[in-house]
């Protein structure tokens, strides 16, 4: 029986090659975009997992309100995780890390290699979390001062095939540290893959004033976390109660009542890829947002697929009317015509997932660069998205052959023989509710794909606040060219197309350090992000002072702090005549303060990207800064660089040059939701192509239906327009009715992602108006290619059409 099914399903398949291939080319690439997503989700979420225990693996983050600052940092204290181990009985192991991101010069002998992402870790990291080490020892390999842990990849850089352990290699020409341990990557995805671990043991006694650290504790099996929460923020109140009180010079009674907070969070390992946005991140994590939309869009477009195959089934159902009923009056029962239809639909859905799977492989490579991933079909996960795969493809043929099938199964063969069933009502607006859907999806994906992309637009062409074209930030590597770039600069400034020379602490995209002040003649403090510059700074990056003056060295004093505010500070604590104001800046642990003038305001620029607003900044005067920047001319920007590199190189010999834009530096703050906007798109035209297919299909097919109709009315006179105006006119209305339905839903989901964005949009009205007209030419030359073709067709033919 099943042999007869699969034989029938073909031939009918290559009777209908037409709708055959609507039917299984819609569906195959509904399906890779499934399967594509699929892989995508298996990645992001895959995070942290690796790890043993890693359901019971937690970071500490700090939430707070001081002063009017909202705080959400995924930092803590130096002594938290000490303090976790030592006084928490449900703390099985705990570790402290500070993660660096900025180029380091590590060395041995003569090779010298520049390494990002190194990070200081406490003795107990490799207990936390097992790496594997190909040498060494997890439970002693930080344990020394001068104590370094290099992966696979740098120790082969710096030693090549030799046995690195207990070599010696000099770090950032400043000290030399005693290889102790060589590991593997991680067998899986981490927002902890560093290249260096640097043995870091000592311990500050400080609770508020110095949050640098990441900390990463295991609780005990059958530990609560959320009743653990609330107990470490008890005890560990009382820990930061004698600085809050010293430092702000209030009672903790009183800090509370001003409606001030300082509290300490939990959050699982697994979770801070995808769900953690906080300050200070190791690195820029993934977006569960982008998950929920990639789901909705898998979702639509099969969807979409779908209802093409239901559409052209029911609209063909009259066409095998008297197959039905001949084979009713053969005996075939209403389970076994079910059992056929059903049959055909799964033989197409499995011939698209043998597309599918093709055309996955060949997007891969693309879908990689573009959401900068590392997804593979063929991985450890095969099994698992063949799996799914099979079943999303079952479950598709089941569903959408469910309603032809059934509806084809209960024609009477009495009735069926009879006449044609081509014209039945309900079948007609199935297939026009169903266009509708299809279509209203389809508005959504369009209108979605213009407001993300004016969106990412608009924050790029947003006033930054500073320019950072042709400006090149380089690295200070060593205490001597820290100390003396200051009398270096004329060196660089002899090349006429070296426009200006500065360094700071930080430049924007940089991480920027909260700092707490207090106003002269007041207890109120207050906290701003703390910057360090000389005084070309705002000449460099070309920013607007709007009130006072800047930073001169011929006019300042060096025994006496100067200070100048953005504009955000000046609105946020309501402060007035600025530059009659004196800022006291705390100089030790005991709360002694140095007062300094405040000298200028400058206009707001963004230093962390568009997430967060800007906030209340101040900047003082500091020699003591590691990183450079020079505002070179557009013009002979090469030979300009290659000079630079030239003259530091002989300034700085044991660090050779490196550099990289400031407007590129910044730009990658955007790259996420570039990447983001670039897929959507994709997936949007995917999405349409499926959409129009299906349409173009049905179309097709009511032109055919109508053969006798044309016919007659091209006797009687009727023009081609006329007759593609009756043919078209019906598809439009169901277009503009979608388009009509789906406004109400775009608003929503629009709205809601523009809330991820401090700085976002007004909601436009034009993406709606736009994507009404173009589903409306994409209907209209979808249709009229199959009216027009029938339009002009001979009437004689038409005429002996049956």
């Amino acid at each position: 029986m099943l042999r007869n099914y699969i034989k029938v399903a073909f031939r009918t398949l290559n009777k209908n090659r037409v709708y055959a291939f609507i039917n299984i080319l819609g569906l195959a690439l509904g399906l890779t975009i499934t399967i594509l997503v699929f892989l995508f989700i298996k990645d992001e979420t895959s995070y942290d997992k690796h790890w043993d225990g890693h359901d019971r693996l937690y970071r500490t983050n700090i939430l707070a309100n001081v002063m009017g600052q909202h705080m959400d940092e995924a930092t803590s204290p130096s002594p938290m995780a000490q303090t976790l181990r030592n006084e928490f009985t449900e703390v099985e192991t705990a570790t402290r890390i500070r993660s660096r991101s900025q180029e380091i010069m590590v060395s041995h002998n003569e090779t010298k290699i520049y390494i990002k992402d190194e990070v200081l870790a406490d003795s107990l990291f490799f207990t936390v979390f097992n790496y594997s080490f190909l040498h060494g020892n997890p439970k002693d390999a930080l344990n020394e001062p001068n104590a370094i842990v290099l992966n696979e990849e740098t120790a082969l850089k710096l030693f090549g095939d030799t046995n690195a352990m207990d070599k010696i290699i000099r770090y950032d020409d400043r000290r030399d540290l005693i290889v102790k341990g060589i590991v593997k990557a991680p067998i899986g995805h981490t927002h902890l893959d560093f290249n260096m671990f640097i043995a870091s043991n000592n311990v500050q006694n400080s609770w508020v004033s110095n949050n640098s650290y990441h900390t990463y504790f295991k609780l005990r099996t059958g530990v609560n976390p959320q009743e653990f929460e609330a107990v470490m923020n008890e005890k560990f109140m009382g820990k930061i109660k004698p600085e809050i009180e010293h430092f702000l010079k209030i009672t903790i009674d009183e800090f509370i009542a001003q409606d001030n907070s300082y509290e300490y969070r939990i959050q699982p390992v697994k979770d801070i890829h995808l769900y953690s946005h906080k300050g200070h991140e190791i690195s820029q994590n993934g977006n569960i947002m982008y998950i929920y939309v990639f789901i909705g869009i898998a979702l639509l477009v099969i969807l979409i697929a779908g209802i093409n195959f239901m559409n052209l089934s029911t609209a063909r159902s009259g066409k095998r009317a008297k197959e039905v009923g001949v084979r009713k009056v053969s005996g075939a029962s209403r389970k076994m015509l079910i059992g056929q239809f059903l049959t055909e639909s799964i033989i197409q859905s499995l011939l698209a997932l043998f597309i599918a799977l093709i055309l996955v492989e060949l997007f891969i490579p693309g879908f990689n660069n573009t959401m900068e991933t590392e997804i593979n079909l063929f991985n450890e996960h095969l099994d698992q998205t063949l799996i799914f795969s099979l079943v999303i493809t079952l479950i598709y043929g089941l569903f959408a052959g469910s309603y032809p099938a059934f509806f084809l199964s209960s024609f009477q063969p009495v009735s069926v023989l009879k006449g044609d069933f081509t014209k039945t009502k309900g079948g007609a607006l199935l297939r026009k509710g169903l266009v509708i859907f299809q279509f209203t999806a389809s508005a959504i994906l369009i209108v979605g794909m213009i407001i993300i992309f004016n969106q990412i637009s608009f924050l790029q062409n947003k006033d930054i606040g500073f320019t950072g074209e042709q400006v090149i930030v380089v690295p200070l590597q060593t205490d001597k060219m820290t100390a003396d770039f200051r009398n270096h600069k004329s060196i660089f400034l002899k090349n006429s197309n070296v426009l200006s020379v500065t360094r700071a602490s930080g430049f924007p995209s940089d991480g920027v350090n909260n700092s707490v002040f207090l106003m002269e003649g007041s207890q109120e403090q207050f906290s701003f992000l703390f910057t360090q510059v000389d005084y070309d700074f705002f000449k460099t990056l070309d920013i607007e002072l709007i009130q006072g003056r800047l930073f001169d060295r011929e006019k300042e004093s060096d025994s006496i702090s100067y200070f100048i505010l953005n504009e955000t500070a000046v609105k946020t604590y309501n402060i007035e005549d600025p530059l009659n104001k004196r800022i006291g800046e705390f100089i030790n642990s005991q709360g002694d303060l140095k007062y300094g003038n405040v000298i200028g305001v400058v206009k707001d620029f963004h230093l962390q990207g568009f997430n967060q607003p800007i906030k209340p900044m101040l900047m003082r005067v500091e020699n003591n800064v590691w990183h450079a920047a020079f505002k070179i001319s557009s013009s002979e920007m090469q030979s300009t660089i290659s000079y630079l590199e030239k003259e530091w190189n002989k300034l700085e010999p044991s660090h050779p040059f490196t550099y990289q834009f400031l407007d590129e530096k910044f730009g990658a703050l955007l790259k996420q939701q570039e990447n983001f906007g670039t897929m959507f798109l994709f997936l949007t035209i995917l999405a349409i192509i499926i959409s129009s297919m299906g349409l173009y299909g049905l179309s097709s097919f009511t032109a055919e239906q109508r053969t006798k109709e044309i016919g007659i009315r091209k006797v009687l006179g009727s023009s081609v327009g006329g007759i593609m105006n009756m043919l078209t006119k019906d598809f439009l209305k169901l277009v503009l009715i979608a388009n009509v339905l789906s406004w109400p839903i775009i608003y929503l989901l629009a709205k809601n992602w523009l809330n991820n964005f401090s700085y976002q949009i007004e909601m436009p009205i034009l993406p709606y108006v736009f994507a009404t007209l173009l589903s409306m030419i994409i209907a209209l030359i979808t249709v009229s290619s199959q009216a027009y073709i029938a339009a002009n067709s001979d009437p004689v033919n038409a005429l002996k059409y049956e």
